[in-house]
């Protein structure tokens, strides 16, 4: 069963069919890295490059749809994987993992979250966990383009700039985590 929820595209609402149970909209869980480099002092960012996409080109950070029985770290290390080619090698998010009955193992983190789709649009959830990653950037055509490390402060510099260029969640992710 589906029902119509408005959707922000960037250029105009559309009306897009989502998933629905028990008269509520289903809303899957993204996740989003914020990559720092060994030492820091840079982050991984790269171009949306799926075709026909509105934000096609603009920047964001690594992440996507967040698989079921995955792990946090299991699945930010995946997507930064798939997108960019950079591994990562350390979480910075702290948490732990509750293993109160055999078939039930629980983690709890503290990433940051964003929300977007407030006022009667369908919601998206994206759970935004730092981490360090290793490796030099390639592209994945269909997925990302010019995948690179920036300067931390090129970043922010860039967002006061022309915060145009970002996708919406990225912008206010890096707002978030880099303030």
């Amino acid at each position: 069963m589906t029902a119509q929820y408005p959707v922000w595209t960037g250029e105009g609402w559309i009306n897009v069919p989502i998933p629905v149970m028990d008269g509520e909209a289903l809303v899957v869980p993204n996740v989003a890295a914020i990559v720092y480099n060994e030492e820091r002092s840079q982050i991984l960012l790269q171009r949306r490059d799926k075709p026909g996409e509105t934000v096609r080109g603009r920047l964001e950070t690594p992440g996507g749809r967040w698989g079921a029985g995955e792990a946090a770290a299991q699945a930010i290390a995946r997507e930064v994987l798939e997108e960019t080619g950079v591994t990562v090698i350390a979480m910075i998010s702290d948490g732990a993992r509750f293993d109160y009955f055999p078939e039930m193992a629980i983690e709890a983190t503290r990433p940051a979250a964003v929300i977007n789709g407030l006022h009667g649009a369908y919601p998206a959830l994206l759970v935004v966990y730092e981490c360090i990653g290793a490796g030099s950037p390639r592209p994945q055509p269909g997925e990302s383009a010019q995948p690179a490390w920036w300067d931390i402060e090129a970043v922010k510099d860039h967002l006061a700039a022309d915060p145009e260029d970002f996708v919406w969640q990225a912008a206010t992710v890096l707002r978030t985590v880099l303030a």
